[in-house]
């Protein structure tokens, strides 16, 4: 599956926008959180795409990732357990 992510600057914003998405076919959404919504594609489909990124862009939202599912929560991770190993070494540091 295909996943577009999409964040907006506000609920209304969001609500908007699945409203317009509610129009069109070929794909579904997920709403993540209150300003954070994931559209999925069953398969890539470069008109559709088109057609979400663009609802988002007139809703003051952008695509802030697009990509495999469950590739975006994979990066979040990884960023994530970096950070956590940046402050243990900085608290071990501190200790000696």
């Amino acid at each position: 599956m295909w996943e577009i992510r999409g964040l907006f600057g506000n609920e209304y914003a969001m609500e908007q926008a699945i409203e317009e998405l509610k129009k069109h076919k070929g794909f579904e959404w997920t709403v993540l959180d209150r300003r954070n919504i994931s559209v999925r594609f069953v398969k890539r489909n470069a008109e559709a795409e088109e057609v979400v990124k663009r609802t988002f862009e007139m809703y003051h939202g952008y695509a802030e990732h697009e990509g495999p599912l469950g590739e975006y929560d994979t990066k979040k991770r990884q960023e994530r357990e970096k950070k956590l190993r940046k402050e243990e070494e900085k608290l071990r540091k501190k200790k000696k």
